[in-house]
């Protein structure tokens, strides 16, 4: 019995060493994965993904805690999973950006597996500015450029504050199949960045190598002094597949059979300047030439509105320019009305801000209105500089009311010749000849057409409510078969990428189905939408995880595999039930 019982606890004690043996031998590795092909550097505001891979345990094991990794701005893309005769390999990815330029390190991870603990090693990634496009290697070992990237470019690197920056977007791409999707632009806090101009196009060499190209313009005024660095922007793409198969043609109609790409431009540094010190009130920053003022009409009686219109033309941030305060006669009262920006119609004439004013002559006579001055910091010479409007000379004429009232006065010594019906007469005569009263027409009846008019139209409104109601039942139904039927083709289209394997499919699966339901087509901004729809917070984040993993299948370059693809497609398929309950 004692025999047997020393057997029981060997054995025991055996299989509780090769189980510790095994937990042990649980191997993390991390490791970086710039998308731009160059090993260990990105460039300054660029993504990058962060790989921890855990192999050799048993069962699943908890997400790894990296050190340094909240510094930045990072959250976990995904987990993907697999299993070998019951070893597991678990990898978890991360979407990293880095907003500074050094050499910085990250880690050691360290993951928790049956109460002990494995460490991996650090990475180290250089932030720079600028990367050159990544080139492609053929077996012949000749280099060529890469078919498709992106530029950034301004017009100046160290400037003033208030001066205006001109940037550029350019695409350059060879493959005239792609086609565009958005255009990623990071927050320039610091800046008072403009709206981009229209779309250009052209052809143009780089490096000897012929491109064509897409760009954008658009106009930045830096607010504050000091070295800003504007980070990378990125421009998503598609470019058509070649599917040789013989059902090929078939399945077109269920997924669009596109590879998503998506590549990022280089960084730029700015330097800007304080204003030199001026004892005074500062109107605007640029290049200005002219500035003039004009009032309309010249000559007007007293407390009647005349237009004064003052204009500064030339280059600069002209929307910033405040409305001026004018020097102005005592005699002269002017109010504000309104301003605009005025674009130029043709290549030799600039912009131009306008100030609109009404000015009230409130006594009669000749009176200038002085020059009136707008100074500048002259962002080509260097210092500062006015311009100056011409003086303007006014006429105002006495009011009607003061004649009659000097009449009045003069006339005061017969005033007692006239009975009291002769005054009451004489004051209602001035009353409705002169000032703010005047003699009001007698109104002419309303003509039976528009009676009629008017009574058809209190008719449609009493019955509008009611319209409106029929109107909404309609549409209430029409919205839920236009739902059932936009979730019963996304379930098709997630079987179809589960049973090949490919989760780049699920990205536009989840916009076609948003599109269709009329919410909004980017599903970043799907989780305001859920948070409307009593969705818990909770699963809020489910969903941002979700959206996450799917984007990073469907934009970064990974190899899927038929685990992490199929539980993608789970997900998809669970996350169809909920939307379609409350979209």
């Amino acid at each position: 019995m004692v025999e047997k019982m020393g057997k029981i606890v060997g054995k025991i004690f055996i299989s509780t060493f090769i189980f510790f043996t095994m937990a042990l031998n649980a191997r993390i590795v991390m490791e970086i994965r710039p998308e731009n092909g160059v090993r260990d550097q990105v460039v300054i505001g660029q993504p990058f993904i962060i790989d921890v891979t855990i192999d050799d345990v048993y069962g699943t094991v908890q997400e790894p805690v990296i050190k340094g990794l909240d510094t930045f701005n990072a959250h976990r893309t995904g987990m993907y999973m697999s299993s070998i005769n019951g070893k597991s390999t678990t990898r978890y990815s991360y979407h990293v950006r880095i907003d500074s330029i050094g050499t910085y390190t990250i880690g050691p991870a360290v993951v928790h597996y049956q109460q002990n603990q494995s460490v991996s090693n650090e990475v180290t990634v250089t932030v720079v500015k600028d990367i050159v496009p990544v080139q492609s290697t053929e077996k012949n070992n000749n280099h060529h450029e890469a078919k498709a990237f992106l530029r950034l470019m301004v017009d100046a690197e160290s400037v003033v504050v208030g001066q205006k920056i001109e940037c550029t977007l350019r695409f350059y791409y060879q493959d005239h199949g792609l086609s565009l999707n958005k255009i990623g632009m990071p927050d320039l806090p610091g800046f008072d960045v403009k709206s981009m101009g229209i779309l250009e196009s052209g052809v143009a060499e780089s490096n000897g190598v012929k491109y064509h190209y897409a760009q954008w313009r658009w106009e930045i005024y830096p607010t504050v002094p000091g070295e800003f660095i504007i980070p990378a922007y990125n421009i998503d793409y598609e470019i058509p597949r070649n599917d040789n198969r013989v059902l090929g043609g078939f399945f077109m109609f269920i997924n669009s059979r596109a590879d998503h790409k998506r590549v990022y431009s280089n960084a730029v540094t700015i330097k800007v300047s304080p204003l030199p010190d001026y004892h005074g009130q500062v109107d605007g920053i640029g290049m200005f030439e002219r500035m003039t003022a004009e009032i309309k009409p010249g000559m007007a009686k007293e407390g009647e509105g005349m237009v004064l219109v003052v204009e500064i033309e030339g280059i600069g941030n002209l929307d910033a320019i405040k409305v001026p305060r004018l020097k102005m006669p005592e005699a002269l009262k002017y109010y504000d009305s309104h301003n605009t920006v005025i674009m130029p119609k043709s290549s030799d004439e600039l912009p131009k801000k306008r100030f609109e004013y009404i000015v009230q002559g409130m006594h009669h006579g000749e009176w200038e209105i002085p020059e009136q001055v707008f100074i500048y910091f002259d962002v080509e010479k260097n210092r500062y500089a006015q311009l100056r409007t011409s003086p303007l000379v006014v006429s105002i004429m006495p009011g009607v009311i003061n004649n009659k009232q000097s009449g009045a006065h003069n006339s005061i010594d017969n005033i007692h010749d006239l009975s009291d019906d002769d005054i009451v007469c004489q004051e209602i005569g001035r009353i409705n000849s002169v000032g703010q009263w005047y003699i009001i027409q007698e109104r002419q009846p309303l003509p039976w057409w528009l009676f009629f008019f008017l009574l058809l139209m209190l008719c449609l409104y009493g019955g509008y409510p009611v319209m409106i109601k029929k109107i909404g039942l309609i549409q209430n139904k029409m919205q839920w078969g236009r739902k059932w039927y936009a979730c019963k083709e996304a379930r098709k289209k997630v079987n179809y990428a589960r049973d090949c394997a490919d989760a780049t499919m699920l990205y536009s699966v989840f916009v076609q189905l948003f599109s269709s339901c009329n919410q909004l087509y980017s599903l970043k901004e799907t989780a305001n939408i859920l948070r409307m729809r009593g969705l818990s917070p909770e699963l809020i984040r489910e969903w941002d995880n979700f959206v996450n993993a799917i984007a990073y299948a469907a934009y970064a370059k990974i190899d899927n595999n038929n685990d992490s693809a199929d539980e993608l497609c789970r997900a998809a398929r669970q996350w169809i039930d909920r939307l379609e309950k409350i979209l």
